[in-house]
């Protein structure tokens, strides 16, 4: 007899031991040579060989010619006709006997427990069967399901079995086929999703097996009460595997953190023969050379069966419908969509937005909801196993100027595999959660069944795909909101995390973040569909440990979200994240982040000291750069909203953010040299452990206000720049908005409170007006050192909106395209007009500003919301020109004389002189430049806002992009 050293489990032969041993080690020595899935045993790989038809030497496999196989160990019994009549089954599905008496075979569950059953959510006689040649298999990917008959079906009835159709998003589908007829019952639950885990020592284990021509049963557990189990009750040792987990020994490469919820012990059957195989010659993409040889694309199992579920009564937008069919039409011939065709509801909800309000709004209630088909549409996309094998950006490598911001990591198997488990109850407690708003939602479409019954079995794109995604975000998001250190993208490392659900959150918000900055359908939908599952399970994951409301890598998931959904387009998730941003701000603050830490400063005594000492300092900068992260979150939704900032200046006692340099340094050595040159000491003393920060930005705003920043030598960094703005922000919007209160009657009294609070108003935005300019004044004293980056740029075209806010009243402007209380005449547009824009020179030469930098950036790395700084400028030099035209029309200009040059606004620098000119004596007559390099006009309406749409359009497209182009293309047409 022998025993394991790891468990002490006994085994009477050495073979026995030895396969017990690799359940601890995982290693897995068998690999599939299709798909390079690696299995801990033979027979394992051979049962998986099942599911490609082929096994290791390329030989097809036989079926099994309408035999249900037995899976993990399970014998099948017989149906539940024999059984009452107690004659012989042969176990075929349908058995010969029902098929000769035509009788409806129906399968009975293998677990005779009804305890089991239970818990499983699936009725004792769990499946119905119809002869095989009367049913065919309809259109899984576009949803096409025929409603059955109403009947009065009790609902403890069993829910009918749909086999799974083998069709890919790429394969052409007839669509004369019926469909499946369905019986009335509840929702189905959802399937469990396995992963390659050790094997349980109940032997039942994942396998898929071959179907029968006719179609085949899947018996369907309730795959959510295995991954949505708090983390608290399976941190203990399950019975149902012989070992700990947390003391396993893992090698090197192999994320050892595996939830036992990850591991199921449920069958999961496949269709071999309508399964896509990926091209061998699969282009890579040609942004990543490292990876653009040797590996060859998964190819996995197009679609678990799903269950159906009678929905008679569904409500389906007819418009939707009829796009949506289009769209399923077009995706059989070509992957690649015109990235400005969407989804139907989404384009109707646009009118219905909270901000961005130039054309008359309708109310939410009847706005079609999107949450659920956002995820339906990403199920069916991580359905396209073929698709994404095949699929690459149209992306250009000079959308990335100056090279890549971070250097991402290449996924491990393993991180994929822990990915994919995590998503797949994501989604599932997504879909969960929206399938109980009942039959009747609006967001209910034709193009998922799964989505109305089961869910389905869904992988993730390619280990490459999702590497380019992750790169986009490092490009993108990083690039303004730098949370990564050492200046590496790892998302590996990250799943090694303490709380592994958290990490694959932050993971898949990433991969998100990234698809959003892509000019593709695909990307939209797997973006939108991935932004809800991670809202719904991040909200649940609070929910479930309240103390992770203070953790780094929850606020950090948080913020990916609040910027996605704030500028994604899609109206439902942009009011979420104004919503629980102010939850997350709360979480942020209870936290003590916001509070300055002091931190201890020790002596530098060698080698081993150094790495303390910057492991530390990288825990303290981070918490930093996550706070001041959230600040300018805030400050962006507060700017684009015509709102307050929730945080006040007073509120930020820690510590900024430091030198990028120091942020990105490799190792510790690089670290310390790089410290010393920062925080430079006199006296030749050593900065390197002293504890040195940077200041608060409520002490740097009151060195700021006190016009100490030059006299002191305080350094500024981009990022301390841009959070100046912050207050200064808040106080022209506190200011903007008091102004806005005192109404119309300024003018009928000479004298009185009134006048003086409107006037003492309007000297204290003036002041706050001077604090802007010497902001802009110590921007041109750091570039003049430094050179302009992308971060600068952004600096600076938030500051020309906020200075726009000063001279501009946008809320009226929005209220004077909808044409509220307008009465067409001439003199009340120019009072409007005057109401609108207080200083009109001013206001044009900001917009000009925001016109030259947006333009001068590289189209791939813009901010988020680029697309809503060019409606605002467009919408307010649209204002202008609807007087400039009336009174180009009336006393041939005597009114605006314009004596000077023409001069392209958006073209020319601050201080050039033509624009200095413009400001100072109210000389030149400024233009803005087209495409094509000629200078056009501001005086007509029409043509200013058909140029904001061009300069969107050179631009990447995205929803939100889409929406406000749309919206100024609709005002222009009138």
């Amino acid at each position: 007899m022998v025993f394991c050293t790891y468990c002490g489990q006994s085994f009477t032969r050495d073979e026995h031991l030895e396969r017990h041993i690799l359940t601890h080690t995982n290693v897995k020595p068998f690999k599939c040579f299709t798909c390079h899935m690696s299995f801990a045993r033979r027979d394992l790989l051979q049962r998986h060989y099942t599911v490609h038809g082929k096994d290791q030497n390329q030989e097809p496999i036989p079926a099994a010619n309408g035999m249900i196989p037995k899976s993990a160990g399970r014998t099948p019994i017989a149906c539940s006709n024999c059984a009452k009549t107690k004659t012989k089954c042969d176990k075929k599905f349908p058995c010969s006997r029902c098929a000769g008496r035509n009788l409806r075979c129906t399968l009975r569950p293998t677990r005779r427990s009804s305890k089991n059953a239970a818990r499983m959510g699936v009725p004792p006689e769990g499946a119905v069967a119809i002869p095989p040649y009367t049913q065919q298999l309809g259109n899984l990917e576009s949803g096409a399901v025929k409603p059955p008959p109403v009947n009065n079906s009790p609902p403890q009835q069993p829910h009918p079995l749909k086999p799974a159709s083998p069709k890919s998003a790429m394969a052409s589908i007839p669509e004369d086929k019926p469909t499946l007829p369905a019986v009335d019952g509840p929702p189905s639950d959802y399937f469990q999703q396995p992963t390659s885990g050790p094997t349980p020592p109940n032997g039942h284990t994942v396998s898929p097996t071959v179907p029968t021509p006719g179609g085949f049963l899947q018996q369907t557990p309730n795959g959510y009460d295995e991954f949505g189990r708090p983390r608290e009750e399976s941190d203990g040792s399950s019975p149902r595997f012989m070992l700990d987990w947390s003391q396993m020994q893992m090698p090197i490469g192999y994320d050892g953190m595996v939830h036992p919820s990850m591991v199921l012990n449920q069958d999961i059957q496949f269709e071999p023969h309508g399964m896509p195989f990926a091209p061998g010659g699969d282009a890579m993409l040609p942004t990543m050379p490292e990876i653009a040889n040797g590996m060859q694309p998964l190819v996995t199992p197009i679609e678990t069966p799903k269950m159906e579920q009678a929905f008679s009564d569904l409500e389906i937008n007819k418009q939707a419908e009829n796009f949506q069919s289009a769209q399923r039409h077009d995706s059989r011939n070509s992957l690649h969509h015109d990235t400005h065709s969407e989804i139907a509801p989404i384009i109707q909800a646009q009118d219905a937005w909270t901000v961005f309000r130039c054309l008359p709004t309708i109310p939410s209630t009847s706005c079609p909801k999107t949450a659920r088909l956002n995820l339906e549409l990403l199920e069916q996309t991580l359905r396209n196993h073929k698709g994404w094998g095949s699929w690459s950006p149209a992306w250009d490598e000079q959308e990335f100027a100056g090279g890549d911001h971070l250097t991402v990591m290449q996924l491990h198997e393993s991180t994929r595999d822990k990915l994919l488990a995590i998503t797949q109850s994501f989604l599932h407690k997504a879909l969960e959660i929206h399938r109980e708003n009942g039959p009747h939602s609006p967001s209910e479409s034709r193009h998922s069944p799964g989505s109305h019954s089961g869910s389905n079995f869904v992988l993730l794109p390619p280990a490459r795909v999702l590497e380019y995604f992750l790169r986009s975000y490092a490009n993108c998001f990083e690039r303004y909101y730098p949370l990564t250190s050492r200046g590496i993208l790892d998302a590996n490392e990250l799943l090694h995390c303490y709380y592994d659900r958290a990490a694959s959150l932050l993971v898949l918000m990433m991969v998100a973040q990234g698809a959003m900055n892509i000019p593709s359908h695909e990307a939209r939908m797997l973006t939108g569909g991935l932004t809800e599952a991670c809202r719904i399970s991040l909200f649940d994951l609070i929910e479930r440990n309240v103390i992770m409301s203070g953790d780094p890598i929850v606020l950090h998931s948080a913020l990916l979200f609040t910027v996605q959904a704030a500028w994604s387009g899609d109206k439902w998730q942009m009011d979420i994240a104004m919503g629980q941003r102010g939850m997350y701000f709360a979480m942020l603050r209870h936290s003590g982040s916001l509070e300055n830490r002091s931190v201890s400063s020790s002596g530098l005594d060698g080698r081993g000291n150094t790495d303390q000492l910057w492991s530390e300092w990288i825990q303290n900068e981070s918490r930093s750069r996550l706070v001041y992260s959230w600040a300018m979150v805030d400050q962006e939704i507060s700017l684009f909203h015509d709102t307050a900032p929730l945080f006040s200046v007073t509120e930020f006692a820690a510590p900024m953010p430091d030198a990028d340099r120091l942020w990105h340094a490799k190792s510790a050595a690089e670290w310390s040299s790089v410290f010393e040159q920062v925080h430079e000491f006199s006296g030749g003393f050593s900065s390197v452990g002293s504890g040195a920060r940077p200041l608060s930005l409520h002490d740097l705003f009151r060195h700021f206000l006190n016009n100490e920043m030059i006299s002191l030598g305080i350094e500024m960094t981009p990022l301390q720049l841009r959070l100046l703005l912050h207050p200064l922000q808040s106080l022209v919007c506190q200011y903007g908005q008091l102004l806005s209160c005192f109404g119309d009657s300024m003018g009928k009294h000479q004298s009185g409170p009134h006048i003086m609070t409107a006037t003492s108003t309007r000297n204290r935005l003036g002041e706050v007006q001077s604090l802007l300019s010497r902001w802009f004044d110590l921007a041109e004293r750091y570039l003049k050192a430094n050179p302009m980056c992308a971060f600068m740029q952004t600096n600076l075209i938030i500051f020309h909106l906020i200075s726009l806010n000063a001279v501009t009243n946008f809320p009226e402007i929005e209220r004077l395209a909808r044409r509220e209380g307008v009465d067409g005449t001439y003199q009340q547009l120019a009072w409007m007009h005057k109401r609108c824009v207080a200083d009109v020179e001013e206001a044009v030469f900001h917009c000009g500003q925001v016109f030259r930098l947006i333009r001068s950036m590289p189209r791939g790395i813009r901010p988020p919301w680029w697309a809503g700084a060019i409606y605002r400028v467009g919408l307010i030099l649209w204002t202008d020109s609807l007087v400039r035209r009336d009174n180009s029309n009336m006393n041939n200009g005597e009114i605006f004389p314009v004596p000077g040059p023409s001069f392209a606004i958006d073209a020319l620098p601050a201080d050039h002189p033509l624009i200095v000119r413009y400001l100072t004596k109210r000389e030149g007559v400024a233009c803005v430049t087209k495409r094509d390099g000629s200078q056009m006009a501001i005086d007509q309406p029409f043509r200013i806002l058909q140029h904001c749409v061009e300069v969107i359009d050179e631009g990447a497209a995205s929803r939100f992009s889409d929406g406000i182009r749309s919206k100024l293309d609709r005002l222009s047409r009138g």
